[in-house]
């Protein structure tokens, strides 16, 4: 039987250990990835000797949805699924009915059946909040 995932839609989900683990995990990331950010090697000839970033998210899709935009967590969002070997689906207000014609639970269900995760930048945190 498969383990269920859990759904991180706050901190407080976590506990103080699991929150410094995850802060570690992507500390770690970011370290490794860095040196694939800098224009100081210009060339993907050059990046040839670089240790790529763990490909966890290959080949998953994962679904941005952004009510409120912002232009660093866009790119900072797509940038971390292409180094981690996956793909970024960005979804915007325009794109998307959330709220309007389709609750959170169908959009959530609907996502979720074709993307392996859902990151959301929003206004309000009760734009995500699904009631049971």
């Amino acid at each position: 039987m498969a383990t269920k995932v859990p759904h991180l839609m706050t901190l407080a989900d976590l506990t103080g250990p699991e929150i410094m683990r995850v802060l570690g995990h992507a500390y770690a990331l970011k370290k490794r990835t860095q040196p694939w950010l800098l224009p100081s090697v210009p060339s993907q000839a050059g990046k040839k000797n670089m240790r790529l970033p763990s490909q966890s998210l290959f080949p998953k899709t994962i679904a941005l949805l952004f009510s409120k935009r912002s232009t660093r967590t866009r790119v900072a969002a797509e940038t971390s699924a292409e180094l981690l070997g996956g793909r970024a689906l960005f979804l915007g207000r325009e794109d998307i009915q959330l709220g309007v014609n389709e609750s959170p639970r169908d959009t959530a269900r609907v996502i979720g059946g074709m993307c392996e995760g859902i990151f959301a930048r929003v206004g309000d945190h009760s734009e995500i909040e699904v009631s049971t």
